[in-house]
């Protein structure tokens, strides 16, 4: 019996949240207010506040596992990410550069304070890219455009080696779960190759948000079985937003063939393949054949940009500017780690007679499809 008791006090006491106490060091004046946040469902949740005395402020209270927080203040733009879980948290607030603030005191905030620093390289040199787009778009000056894409993927690419390398360094680290639970919300990497990162993680981060969100997502795939639509399946119904902004609908399109084209402004074969597309279409009638683009952009303005410049205004286009993200690209599970360009084929039954087919390709089954129906 005694046993028993000492098994059942064990058992309660790991069960039970552990303390944590934040101290914070800012010069403000007295009484100005310190907000402590979490985000729930995307939505900014009011955890906890309270008020700044001679410089300082402090947070204490129990915690159960280790989870992504912020500080917001009253009287200044902006906030700082941290990790609030067990232990003492302190934080250094330079009032002029929030996320400048230094975080120490506890493992998963020196991870995260890592994690910002030695990217910070990469980020810094996306940004700048993503402003020289921006530019050169205004320029109209498509070559350029092409060159700073293929920088912007290069660096991109080199940040996500890097992420990978954190992952499998650190198999330990809240951190490492944060950052495969991004990449499998932004649909950049495979299910299966998430599953065998999730795997690797230490047995610590199982009742973590991140861990369970990402091995949620991984257990529901594996039980639905989750395809792109198969040929000779009914295409699955959507709508979306066009240019203007109205809601065009797959079902009020009344062409006797239609191809569903996921393309982008920064996807280089995308671009490479659209004037011919274009010249394949304006070979058939509307009442025929017409393309349907759904870009997967994230910019409103590259996205028309790129319309005017490959001068594929005359398809039929939708964008959620979600990136990966979109409904419509979940619905047809076009993936990152697939990429595009990607397409479908669909007759005037609405089922898909062809996937990721070329131009040459396209043309023999139009003209193959549409003998038969003479």
């Amino acid at each position: 019996m005694r046993y028993l008791i000492i098994i059942m006090f064990f058992i309660i006491s790991c069960s039970k949240p552990s303390k944590y106490s934040l101290t914070g060091n800012v010069d403000l004046n007295d009484d100005e207010k310190v907000f402590l946040v979490q985000m729930k469902d995307n939505r900014p949740v009011l955890i906890d506040s309270t008020s700044v005395v001679s410089g300082e402020f402090k947070f204490s209270d129990s915690i159960n596992f280790p989870d992504m927080h912020y500080l917001f203040f009253e009287k200044i733009t902006g906030n700082i990410p941290f990790v609030l879980e067990p232990g003492n948290i302190q934080i250094e607030v330079y009032k002029d550069s929030l996320r400048s603030s230094k975080i120490t005191g506890t493992k998963s905030n020196n991870d995260w304070t890592d994690y910002l620093s030695e990217t910070r390289p990469f980020t810094s040199e996306l940004n700048n890219i993503q402003i020289e787009i921006n530019q050169s778009l205004r320029l109209g000056d498509s070559v350029l455009i092409y060159d700073l894409e293929e920088q912007f993927i290069d660096m991109r690419s080199k940040l996500v080696d890097y992420e990978f390398l954190f992952m499998n360094n650190r198999k330990e680290s809240y951190i490492s779960a944060l950052i495969l639970q991004r990449m499998i919300f932004e649909r950049s990497i495979d299910y299966d190759k998430a599953d065998s990162i999730l795997n690797t993680f230490d047995k610590t981060l199982e009742n973590t948000n991140p861990y369970v969100s990402v091995r949620n997502i991984i257990d529901n795939y594996k039980l639905s079985n989750i395809e792109s639509p198969n040929i000779g399946s009914f295409a699955p119904k959507f709508s979306g937003p066009g240019i203007n902004g109205d809601i065009i609908s797959l079902n009020q399109i009344k062409s006797k063939y239609i191809l569903i084209d996921f393309w982008a402004s920064w996807c280089e074969p995308c671009r490479v393949e659209n004037p011919g597309l274009t010249n394949l279409m304006e070979s058939y009638s509307n009442d025929d054949f017409v393309i349907l683009g759904v870009s997967l952009d994230v910019s409103r303005d590259a996205w028309i940009k790129a319309i005017e410049v490959d001068g594929i205004d005359s398809w039929i286009h939708i964008s959620n500017l979600e990136y990966f993200n979109g409904p419509i690209v979940k619905l047809y599970n076009i993936r990152g780690d697939v990429g595009i360009p990607s397409n479908f084929l669909i007759n005037q039954e609405r089922k898909i007679i062809a996937k990721d087919i070329k131009t040459d390709e396209l043309e023999f089954i139009l003209n193959s499809q549409l003998n038969n129906l003479n």
